[in-house]
């Protein structure tokens, strides 16, 4: 297996493993535990790299539903969106009772904030698995780390919302026809039962975009793929034009 490429054979899921990864399979297990759909650790296998990191494979079980690019038309309905928040707020709910290992490590450092649980980190809608109609499980959990619950809110929401334009909107995120994003914003945050505005939910948003980049680039820095692959192809030059554009726009979008 190379660094990036995952397999699937049957129920089964191959990936690549990182030092953190015995840690996200604790804390796998302990979501598994509160009855939440995440994937199942089967296996993790690390040896040391040429290049003085930890590296290797890891196995785990698939989260049964449509997930990836067939999530898009899913999240897109009011019913999708909620069920998105709602199993967000479960997620965490069950990660403020994880205990971290002794010999903890995430790939980034714990955040500040109140409202401490255990983030996903990329909680967008392509690592949701989707039945019915419905967000039921998040699989994906490379980026996991301790931190306020708001943090993985507002990024979902930057996809949920979403704060791209309408050509993007209708072209990438399932969209039939231009989105209300404002009402979006508002019925996520109401499923989710986040105690927070619209208004603040916007700035913290833009907070979270502006250190996705930073993320980006320390992960493409440390040789991780599919980061390392999407700074050399560009992302960075991209990103800025999407973070300006975002900036200028999301008042008038998100809050309506």
């Amino acid at each position: 297996m190379n660094e990036r490429r995952v397999e699937i054979e049957g129920d089964l899921v191959r990936r690549p493993a990182h030092a953190w990864t015995p840690t996200v399979h604790a804390l796998l297990r302990h979501l598994r535990g509160q009855g939440l759909e995440v994937p199942e650790p089967v296996s993790c296998e690390l040896r040391e790299m040429p290049d003085g990191g930890v590296g290797g494979l890891e196995v785990v079980r698939l989260v049964e539903g449509l997930a990836g690019p067939d999530a898009w038309p899913l999240q897109a309905t009011d019913e999708g969106l909620r069920s998105a928040a709602t199993l967000l707020r479960q997620i965490h709910d069950a990660g403020r009772t994880f205990e971290n290992p002794p010999d903890a490590v995430w790939a980034f450092p714990a955040l500040p904030g109140t409202s401490a649980t255990i983030l996903h980190g990329d909680p967008g809608p392509w690592n949701m698995a989707w039945r019915e109609g419905r967000a039921v499980g998040l699989f994906d959990w490379d980026l996991a780390r301790p931190g306020p619950a708001l943090d993985d809110v507002v990024y979902a929401l930057d996809y949920l919302a979403p704060l791209r334009n309408d050509e993007d909107s209708l072209r990438w995120h399932g969209f039939t026809a231009p989105p209300d994003r404002a009402a979006r914003v508002r019925s996520f945050l109401d499923a989710y039962g986040a105690d927070v505005t619209a208004a603040d939910a916007v700035r913290l948003m833009l907070e979270r975009k502006r250190r996705t980049e930073v993320e980006v680039i320390d992960l493409a820095a440390r040789g991780l793929e599919p980061q390392r692959t999407w700074v050399a192809g560009g992302y960075l030059e991209e990103n800025a034009a999407h973070l300006a554009w975002a900036e200028a726009n999301a008042e008038r979008l998100l809050l309506g």
